[in-house]
Order: C-alpha cells, then structure tokens, then sequence
C-alpha cells in the first residue's frame, strides 16, 4: 500500500492509501521504495523543533502534520498573515511542500488547511468559512463519516443545520464532538512535544548574527525582557532554555538550571555567558543566527528581601548560590557537588554528596533534636578505632577504657542509642550501642560496643569520633 506520493505521482494520479499492485498497473514505470515510519517520525519532529522559532508551543500531528498555537506571538511577525506567509516561505525554500491555515481553534485550521482554500478565519467567520468543507474535513471515524453521508450529509454546513439529539443517536456523540471542536464550541486536548514555558522573550534579528560577541547582546535584551516579564508576576526562574535559531534551519538549545529563583538579567547574562564562552564553536553559526527565544520553563515566586546597610554576618546564602550556579554553567551540573548527610543505618554511611544545584527540599539532611543538643559528633574516624573498655555491667556504659595507649576515666556517661544494621547490605552484622561519655579531663567521646552479649561472647569496644 502507498504511504505516500511525490509530485510527479500524484499528477498521474496516485494517492495514499493505494494498493501498491493498482499503483503499478496504472504506472508500470512507478519507483517503489519502502516505507520508513521511524525515519519519517524523526524528521517530523525535526521540523516541529524548527518551528518552535514561531512559538514554544508545537504539537505533533502525525504523520505529516503539526499544530502550533500562536496565541501572542503574531504580533512579532507582524500579523497573523505574515506569520504563516514567513513560516510557509522558509519551509518550502527547504524543499519540503507545505499548507499552514490559522484558526481559533486547532481542529478548524486542519480543515483549512485540508479542504479550504481560505486560510485564515476568527471566531466570527470560521462557521461560514468550514460550512461549504465535506465531512470529511472533521477528521470523523470512518463509520461516522460513512453514516453521514448515507443520511444525505455531506458538508459541515448541512452537519451545522441538523438537529444535534437525532443526529447524535444516529452517527454518536463523537461526530457532535468533533463538529464542537472545529466551531470552538469544546476545547481540543493537545499534547505540546515539549511543556510550555511560563514565560518568554523572543528576539528577531534584521541581519544574522555571526560572532559570539553580537549573539551575547542579542542574548543581552532577551534577558532582560524575560526579567521585566518575571518581575511583572512577581517570579523568578529556575530552569532557563536559549534556543538560537540559525539560517540553516538548525536550532541550537543552551539549557541553564539555577539553584534558587532569579529574575536578575545580568546575573542572567553572566551565566549564558560562561555557557556559551566554554566552546563558541559548538553554535556552528556558519551561516548566522537570525532570531533566538528565551523561555522560563520553571518558575517559583521570588520576593525581595531588605539589604542590611553594614557587611552581612555569617553565611551569604545569595553569593553561594551564584557562586554554584557560575561554577555549574561552566564544569556541568553534575560536577559540582556538596556535602549533605542522608539516611542510613551505620553512621558512617550517612556521609554523601549531592548535587550543589538541588533543592533544599532534595537535600536530605539528619534532623537535629527539638532541645538542640549535639547527639553525634561532626567528625567520624574513619575506620573506627578499637579500645579496651571496662563496664560495670555487660550491657552497660564502659567506666573506663584505653584508647591510643592512654588509660581515660568516664565520669559522665549517656546512652545507649542502639542502631541495628541494614540486614540487606549487611546481613549478620552485630547490633551496636553507642555512648557519648566524658572523662576526667573534661573531653567527650562517641564511643559504641559492636555487638550485645547475646549475640557474641566478648563484644569488641570502639570510638567512631570525638565531640569538638
């Protein structure tokens, strides 16, 4: 069966949907070459992704269709018609053959631009405009599309007329619905190949633009439009994309995770800056950069905090945050780390890293007691150290115990904190009891007993770390 006909073929006659044995008896010269569904899907997208330069939002319609919503990007291209005349122009000096119909909604301009020779409508026109189409041109079920026909309803005006509860038993709900979505009467479900951006800016160029230098002032006025549109919401960002659209039908994306909300456009500019400045020959703008969008597609509400007049005591949270963030756009995301503690059962498995760039909400860190006592040290000997220990009791605190060839004298001691090991990891490993204990000298130790007597005879005695 013929999936698809060139120009020639179609001249002669031929169309999808042809059985490949009646293509060849009406053209014994046909050339036949199979059918690559995958090939074919790719190159779909491709050109959905180039087409993202007229709007973030691009929905694939396969196999040879795309919708895009244009709702408030017309007004850079001029007008709605010079939207569609540009997008038609560039498409088809790429060789490919193509119809592009706008309508209020996505349902009415594939019908456009099927069946129409009229190829742009608004909310008041478009019933006129589809009532001469066929049925056809809804995009029915083949059952609903055959039944209406039968019942002598061949175009969408004729459809338009009928009384809708006899119509509806007779071809289905799904015909009624489909007719709702061309009018605009139901909202049609699309599903964008990518999210959309809560906000963006956008930049077209008179000339392209070739130097990494005249990109960055492009990328300079994009920031701070974007900036303005944040501030406006009271937002600021946390996931950036720069997409630069080349003249060689080529989108080229730089993708810019921050740590924490920012609508600053230098700081903005500083990072794409480090992004773009590591290998500028990446961009390959042989050909030049003739339009670029900056979309925001994670945000979170970002409020000002007052400045202190004097220098800032302690940690400056906002400086490490940039900090992390420049040195992310530079070396990568996944080469800038910090130290964090997470949940394990042996404390010296509760050291780790993570990534510098997650969130607070992503670090898990070990909760401090609700009195704000100290109830493990910072530091862990990593072995722990084995000691000779002394107890009153088996089960109990050690009073005396040698460590590093002194002999230390407990008189203070708290616990036990007993902490069973993970049986998945480490089957058969000994519960402990730790103590956090004083000596005579006033110092305090993290010390534990690996194992209870019920489990082994002589248990061994450690110090994991001591508290500063």
């Amino acid at each position: 069966m013929l999936t698809g006909a060139d120009a020639t073929a179609s001249r002669a006659g031929l169309k999808a949907g042809m059985a490949l044995a009646d293509a060849r008896a009406m053209r014994p010269d046909l050339v036949a070459v199979e059918a690559e569904p995958a090939r074919d899907a790719a190159l779909l997208d491709a050109i959905a992704a180039w087409c993202a330069r007229y709007t973030p939002v691009v929905a694939l319609d396969p196999p040879d269709g795309l919708f895009l919503d244009i709702t408030g990007c017309a007004h850079l291209f001029g007008d709605e018609d010079a939207l569609r005349r540009d997008l038609l122009l560039r498409i088809t000096a790429q060789g490919f053959a193509a119809r592009a119909a706008i309508a209020p909604s996505p349902a009415a301009a594939w019908a456009l631009a099927h069946f129409s020779r009229d190829f742009i409508g608004d909310a008041e026109s478009i019933a006129t405009l589809l009532a001469p189409l066929a049925v056809d041109s809804l995009r029915l079920e083949p059952e609903s599309g055959a039944l209406l026909k039968r019942l002598g309803l061949k175009t969408v005006g004729q459809l338009i007329a009928a009384p809708r509860t006899p119509l509806a038993a007779r071809a289905g709900a799904r015909a009624l619905l489909r007719l709702d979505y061309a009018l605009g009467r139901a909202q049609e479900p699309l599903s964008p190949r990518r999210p959309s951006p809560a906000a963006f800016a956008m930049k077209r160029f008179v000339a392209p633009l070739i130097t990494l230098d005249a990109i960055l002032i492009g990328v300079e006025a994009a920031c701070g439009d974007l900036a303005a549109r944040l501030d406006s919401r009271g937002l600021g960002a946390r996931r950036l994309a720069l997409s630069l659209y080349g003249v060689d039908a080529r989108a080229r994306t730089v993708a810019l995770k921050l740590t924490r909300p920012e609508r600053d456009a230098r700081a903005m500019l500083r990072l794409f800056r480090e992004k773009l400045s590591i290998a500028p020959e990446g961009l390959d703008a042989e050909f030049g950069i003739e339009m670029l969008r900056l979309d925001a597609f994670e945000t979170a509400p970002l409020t000002m905090a007052p400045r202190a007049l004097t220098a800032p005591s302690g940690r400056d949270e906002e400086a490490i945050a940039r900090l992390i963030d420049a040195l992310s756009a530079r070396l990568g995301d996944a080469r800038v780390r910090r130290i964090a503690l997470c949940d394990a059962h042996a404390p010296e498995d509760a050291a780790g890293e993570t990534p510098a760039m997650a969130t607070a909400e992503e670090h898990r860190c070990a909760a401090i007691p609700g009195d704000g006592a100290m109830r493990r040290p910072l530091t862990l000997f990593a072995p722990p150290e084995l000691v000779e220990a002394i107890a009153s009791v088996p089960d109990g605190p050690p009073v005396r115990f040698r460590w590093r060839r002194v002999l230390r004298t407990v008189v203070r001691a708290e616990g036990p904190e007993r902490i069973a090991m993970n049986w998945l990891t480490r089957p058969g490993a000994p519960t402990r009891d730790y103590y956090r204990v004083e000596d005579a000298n006033g110092r305090r130790y993290w010390l534990y007993r690996d194992g209870l007597y019920s489990e082994r005879d002589a248990p061994h005695w450690y110090v994991h770390g001591v508290f500063a």
